[in-house]
């Protein structure tokens, strides 16, 4: 067998979006990126969404948004993947990095809640923290002891729920993925913000277009060129008039044309990771050699990957990689693990502080969980594990 770890699913529905917007003459964002940002926050559960080239973009531009002064505290965790980190550094922040718990391969919320006399004292101004592998964690327990704006990153996350909620409902703002490995894609690529606050929605339209004003209500595409703009005395179109530092972060029209598509399939996808996580799972938990990872118990996580994280310190994570690898299924490691031990971020580095982080970048790895898994395939890849757990 040859089983990814992440694959795109895709039919004629996506392909006939694109080919209705390759037969007209508008490319750029436009009617189908207003119609997929309306579909999208209606899922969610949010009043505004804001369409975006890529996860990373929308997290960049979340965390932009709050207007966070230079050198200003930002809490984030220690483990995970760099989308997450690197934004604070670009933006001139300083992160405050919390461990995991390996309990859930989430960030350790009591440790979170150790950091709040920085932010009592004035020192931490935000936080972003990623709901990992799509387990969701209780961000509102972020907000609630630090009472400042959270970044919700649900960019492996996308259809998880807590509390019956949409993951990107609890935080300040939500930010997702559309990559090809995650549970839905735009084509290969996108991203998406969703709030429920109008100006900092507005903040994000304005950056991710070049920094343009946007409180005006015409809507995107070909607009005619009015001088209905002043800056000092010289009349000016309003389409060319910058308020923001901006970037160019825009989804084009044929990706959000997929992604309309996408999203209406998202609940089968949603529902068919949570049958092979917990059909696999149920298979796995006789498996002393691994932690079983826990979910909070009102949350319905839509599981981006399955972990595998060895409970002691004898076995080899690299041994049971290669295994797998040798044997059709593909792994890959807990992203970036301990990312201060990456050459960026070498500067957060500090010897012995996250010990958690050191044992998921040491002794974790995760396989796939798709849709397109179905039982024989559970079935082969537990007999696999079994297999090795036993030569050792």
């Amino acid at each position: 067998m040859n089983l990814n770890f992440a694959q795109c699913e895709f039919g004629q529905e996506e392909i006939d979006a694109v080919n209705r917007v390759l037969s007209g003459t508008w490319l750029a964002s436009g009617p189908e990126n207003e119609a997929f940002e309306a579909e999208f926050a209606e899922y969610i559960g949010r009043k505004y969404a804001i369409a975006v080239n890529s996860g990373s973009s929308a997290n960049l531009l979340a965390l932009a948004s709050l207007g966070l002064d230079k050198g200003s505290k930002v809490l984030t965790a220690s483990c995970g993947f760099p989308a997450t980190l690197s934004p604070i550094l670009h933006l001139g922040l300083d992160p405050v990095l919390v461990d995991y718990d390996l309990k859930t391969h989430n960030v350790d919320l009591n440790q979170a809640a150790s950091h709040r006399s920085d932010s009592t004292s004035g020192r931490c101004k935000a936080a972003i923290f990623a709901h990992s592998l799509g387990n969701p964690f209780d961000i509102t327990f972020v907000a609630m002891t630090f009472g400042m704006p959270t970044i919700e990153d649900c960019c492996e996350a996308i259809g998880s729920k807590l509390n019956g909620r949409q993951v990107g409902s609890f935080g300040t703002l939500g930010t997702f993925s559309f990559y090809p490995a995650h549970q839905m894609t735009c084509e290969g690529t996108g991203g998406m913000i969703v709030t429920d606050d109008e100006d900092l929605a507005k903040l994000c339209r304005s950056m991710r277009d070049w920094g343009k004003v946007w409180d005006w209500d015409t809507k995107l595409g070909d607009n005619k060129t009015v001088y209905n703009s002043k800056i000092d005395d010289i009349d000016y179109y309003k389409h060319y008039t910058y308020e923001t530092l901006g970037f160019n972060s825009k989804m084009s029209e044929t990706a959000a044309a997929f992604g309309r598509v996408q999203l209406k399939k998202l609940d089968r996808i949603r529902e068919q990771r949570i049958d092979n996580y917990d059909y696999l799972n149920s298979r796995m938990s006789n498996i002393d050699e691994f932690i079983h990872v826990m979910a909070l118990p009102k949350a319905e996580p839509s599981w981006f990957g399955y972990p595998l994280t060895l409970r002691g310190d004898k076995l080899s994570r690299k041994s049971l990689g290669d295994w797998l690898e040798q044997k059709g299924i593909r792994t890959r490691p807990f992203f970036a693990g301990n990312i201060t031990r990456h050459r960026p971020f070498r500067h957060l580095y500090v010897e012995g502080q996250f010990p958690v982080a050191d044992k998921m970048m040491r002794d974790s790895l995760f396989i796939g969980i798709g849709q397109w898994l179905g039982k024989e395939e559970l079935d082969y890849i537990y007999d696999q594990v079994v297999e090795w757990t036993v030569l050792q």
